[in-house]
């Protein structure tokens, strides 16, 4: 076995010239984990065996799990995204003789399939799962029963050099209160708040996870959504010309809405999420105004309270931009996370 450090993901990622400009938009964590652990990808695209591509049908992260299982023999660790692939390919990796260890993000391991598999692999070859709420850290380690010092929370993160609000157009007028994404989004909330206030509500609903509720039909006047997806300088954009930006989440226990706010927060912006237990690390700054769950009411009046008080908005977000770079900046996850790897 080599000293090769593998990172797996879904898809395969864009390729560009080394020589050119970087690509337009935030950093991908991932990439900045793959240079600094001197790791190479491999993804469903990866997959050579016929009848392990067959058996995987149409599913990336089983393919993903097979064709890292390929190559296993020239790998001494292997850092995967998310626990899709990690709870597919450890299965393969614990019935043989592969030495090295295994490295995953777990963003969700609440549901009895995950919590099961967790505890069922065991964590023979596993070096680390890095969680990124607490909640799920606790789901780990007291419901699934793995070693405490196999699981490590970590902050999400986001690219806090992109989004920058120095780095945006300069924002004209009152601005309009903005929500994005769309994993847990919980818009019908939001709508109904939305029809209990005066000012502009824009909701830019894209996003990997379609379950929100947003429909078009029955809207309020001063609401928009916008369906289409935007390039990462145009949601820039819209986060700069926003007076502050509303994270309305079905209550999860998991971190739903933490890209979306940690965005948010990097631009400067004052932030309504939420509660939600899963995001308890996230909405936890006093600069975070807090809302109950399916209640419209109680977020009208948030909405309104810093609508109609700009100097607090500055100050919340300036506030915020600093917690993240604190706590929450890409640099910080990513060497975390590699530093992690690459201990003996």
């Amino acid at each position: 076995m080599s000293g090769l450090n593998l990172v797996v993901l879904r898809d395969p990622v864009p390729v560009w010239d080394a020589a050119a400009p970087a690509p337009p938009g935030p950093r991908l964590d991932f990439e900045l984990i793959r240079e600094r652990i001197s790791g190479q990808y491999v993804s469903s695209a990866s997959l050579k065996s016929p009848l392990a591509r067959r058996l995987a049908g149409g599913n990336s992260a089983m393919a993903a799990a097979f064709a890292t299982f390929e190559v296993r023999a020239q790998a001494a660790n292997v850092f995967t995204t998310g626990e899709e692939i990690a709870f597919r390919l450890l299965p393969l990796l614990n019935a043989s003789s592969w030495k090295g260890r295994l490295f995953s993000v777990i963003h969700s391991s609440h549901s009895f399939k995950w919590r099961q598999a967790a505890r069922l692999l065991g964590t023979a070859k596993v070096g680390t799962y890095f969680t990124v709420s607490t909640q799920q850290r606790d789901v780990l380690v007291q419901k699934a029963g793995l070693p405490a010092d196999k699981v490590v929370f970590i902050h999400h993160s986001v690219d806090a050099d992109f989004y920058d609000p120095s780095k945006a157009p300069a924002a004209s007028g009152e601005g309009y209160v903005f929500a994005c994404g769309l994993e847990n989004r919980d818009y019908a909330t939001l709508t109904a708040a939305a029809a209990q206030v005066p000012w502009p509500v824009r909701v830019q609903a894209y996003g990997f996870f379609p379950q929100a509720d947003a429909r078009d039909e029955g809207l309020p006047a001063n609401l928009e959504i916008n369906r289409t997806r935007l390039s990462h300088d145009d949601l820039r954009a819209r986060y700069a010309g926003a007076r502050f930006v509303v994270v309305p989440l079905h209550a999860v226990p998991y971190a739903a809405g933490a890209t979306g706010i940690l965005e948010a927060m990097a631009m400067g912006k004052a932030v309504i999420a939420t509660q939600s237990s899963g995001l308890a690390d996230y909405i936890a700054p006093d600069t975070i105004l807090k809302v109950p769950a399916g209640d419209p009411a109680r977020l009208a009046d948030a909405m309104g309270a810093l609508w109609r008080d700009p100097a607090a908005c500055e100050e919340m977000g300036r506030a915020n931009r600093e917690w993240v770079l604190r706590h929450a900046s890409i640099e910080r996850y990513t060497a975390a996370i590699a530093d992690r790897i690459l201990a003996d």
